[in-house]
């Protein structure tokens, strides 16, 4: 039996990660590669600044680097990416004043909010412009956390505990705000828009 791509995608993480700590810079260039694009994503959601989130970016492994013969080995080499860019986007970001008060009050990294955009969703099927720009509208109406639940879930495909993980929530709060997004998307006669929803991310 073919062994699933995720899971074939997670040994080989787990491996550059064994790789990097033990000082292989040809597996952090790996993993760099590999995780770019949906660590630029993640932080574009933050803030719509792109040359700062690349810096994060660059920073966050710059740091894993230096660090790497103290580093444990994570469950999930994607979702301890994620929170260290987090951490990172939050520090820097509120350094260089980024962050105004009017858009929101940041009290910690945990209450950094992710917002979707028409843009966001191109990247899956360009031909759906109109019902992009509904989807974005729909998601971005969710409470913050709840957003980046669905985020996390259905676009970087992390599980319910990397997310908890990620959010510093209970793995039972993943599945809470899952369903109270769902249900408010119902609530609002929008059956049509789950449907598509589900066809869009999960292809």
């Amino acid at each position: 039996m073919t062994e699933p791509k995720h899971f074939a995608d997670r040994e080989e993480e787990h491996h550059l990660w064994k790789e990097l700590t033990e000082g292989n810079e040809a597996a952090l260039a790996a993993l760099m590669r590999s995780h770019y694009k949906p660590l630029l994503n993640y932080g574009y959601k933050f803030i719509k600044d792109e040359e700062f989130i690349k810096d994060c970016i660059q920073d966050t492994f710059i740091e894993i680097w230096n660090k790497r013969k103290q580093l444990s080995e994570p469950d999930s080499v994607r979702a301890y990416l994620f929170i260290c860019l987090r951490r990172k986007v939050f520090r820097n970001g509120s350094k260089l004043k980024l962050f105004r008060q009017h858009d929101t009050t940041f009290l910690d990294e945990t209450d950094l909010s992710v917002e979707f955009s028409p843009e966001w969703w191109m990247i899956k099927e360009e031909s759906m412009a109109e019902r992009t720009r509904d989807m974005a509208n729909m998601l971005n109406a969710l409470p913050r956390r709840q957003r980046e639940v669905v985020y996390l879930k259905y676009y970087q495909e992390l599980t319910r505990e990397e997310i908890a993980g990620l959010m510093a929530i209970a793995p039972q709060t993943v599945s809470n705000l899952l369903q109270m997004a769902f249900d408010y998307l119902r609530r609002n006669g929008r059956t049509t828009f789950i449907s598509l929803l589900f066809s869009v991310l999960m292809n």
